[in-house]
């Protein structure tokens, strides 16, 4: 029994500092810790007993064995403890079901020094004009209860790992000379990522959950990679990434809108990602409207350029095109796809159908936008509720009216230099949960 009960003592000595030292591991991790020092210790020195050492050398032997186990067993818990004090808590995400649904959560970035130098040979950015227009947008989105993770903040918190195992894809080769905030500002800055603060466009916010882009242009092919990260570490669920050969997709070209989803192709959408997404399943909607631009405009490259939607029957569109007719470039044509609810595969029910017509006809209600203010983006506001959008400042007095006279309510933000960038208050912000 004396030999027994030192055992016990041995064994409830060890524990006090192992308790006082693993308070900060993972539940796991201390089941683990415990099990060890409750069986495995008093196990081995039952066995050193057999061979009769003495007290003292069996107490030397258990307590090394102890310290050693909790020194395996805090280098174990380092690397999980990186992700969980520099990762962040997963937010709550609602998926999108519609544009006008009460944005709760976006991710945006602050251009910063990647804007620096030329752009397309003669365009030179005011960066700081741009970061103060920014800053006040998104302080603008708070106000209104919106929670707004900023890009560079998000990677911060991450692990290094994560963007180590990133970095060579983004041209990145002596990762070793880099602190984690030089890095991720050498990313973003080389090559210099330029349209990375228009958020909307390397990833689309379904039903189901975000997929992740495929650029068109070259130059901004290594934004998407950015993005998923963030989504990882925010905990959003990225459903699927868009990687056939042909397929070119971006965020501006789709638009939820309750029962179905609006997919622009034109510039920087095509019809062979459209049918991937239709193929692989993943956007939620029982019927998806393809919108067709064949005006392709620089200036108009995504669907939410031209077309945005305000409530469940009420959207804004470009005038011009709303009043075009069949056989006319701005003429905006439409197929349908659908399917039975659930089911697969999807159908083309309807082809080169009018966008004006259709809306018409399911009750929803056009307001035009007149040429003046289409250069100025006014259809690229953005819809955090039910007819409550944010737009650019200096639009005319007629569009002013119009929004009064349908109960629409406007707040105004200036973004006179970030529109250089060609996209406005839409385009800058990606809306991955809405209520």
């Amino acid at each position: 029994m004396g030999g027994k009960l030192r055992l016990e003592i041995i064994n409830h000595l060890l524990s006090l500092p192992l308790c006082f030292l693993c308070k900060n591991l993972s539940m796991s991790t201390k089941i683990i810790t415990f099990v060890a020092i409750y069986i495995v210790t008093p196990s081995i020195v039952s066995i050193m007993r057999k061979h009769q050492p003495s007290f003292r050398h069996s107490l030397f032997l258990s307590c090394l064995y102890a310290f050693l186990l909790l020194a395996v067993i805090t280098g174990c818990s380092d690397d999980t403890n990186e992700t969980s004090e520099e990762g962040i808590i997963p937010i709550e995400v609602s998926s999108p079901q519609a544009e006008y649904d009460p944005a709760n959560i976006i991710l945006m970035h602050t251009p910063g020094n990647e804007m620096e130098g030329a752009y397309g040979r003669t365009k030179y950015f005011d960066v700081e004009g741009m970061r103060e227009e920014h800053l006040n947008y998104m302080n603008c989105l708070k106000e209104n209860g919106i929670q707004v993770f900023e890009l560079t903040d998000v990677l911060e918190m991450m692990p290094m790992n994560a963007l180590r195992e990133i970095a060579p894809k983004m041209f990145v080769q002596d990762i070793s000379r880099f602190d984690k905030k030089a890095l991720i500002q050498y990313m973003i800055e080389t090559p210099p990522l330029k349209g990375l603060y228009f958020t909307r466009d390397q990833s689309i916010s379904t039903p189901r959950g975000q997929i992740i882009c495929k650029m068109t242009l070259s130059h901004r092919k290594h934004e998407p990679a950015l993005i998923r990260l963030c989504y990882q570490y925010l905990g959003n669920r990225v459903i699927y990434t868009i990687s056939g050969e042909e397929a070119r997709m971006e965020g501006g070209d789709y638009l939820p809108f309750g029962t179905l989803s609006f997919i622009g192709e034109g510039l920087r959408t095509n019809r062979a990602a459209i049918l991937e997404l239709l193929d692989a399943d993943v956007v939620g909607h029982d019927t998806i409207v393809v919108v067709k631009d064949a005006l392709r405009n620089s200036k108009e490259m995504h669907l939410d350029t031209y077309f945005n939607i305000i409530d469940k029957d009420l959207v804004a569109m470009s005038a011009s095109r709303m009043e075009a007719q069949a056989g006319q470039s701005n003429y905006v044509a439409i197929d349908i796809y659908a399917r039975k609810p659930s089911t697969r595969p999807y159908h083309e029910l309807e082809t080169d159908e009018s966008l004006v017509t259709f809306l018409q006809n399911r009750g929803v209600t056009i307001l035009p936008v007149a040429p003046a203010d289409q250069e100025r983006f006014a259809c690229n506001f953005l819809c955090i509720a039910p007819r409550h959008i944010i737009a650019r400042q200096g639009l005319s007095l007629d569009f002013v009216h119009q929004m009064e006279s349908h109960d629409v309510q406007v707040e105004w933000v200036k973004l006179d230099e970030l529109v250089e960038g060609t996209g406005a208050a839409h385009c800058m912000t990606q809306v991955v949960s809405r209520h």
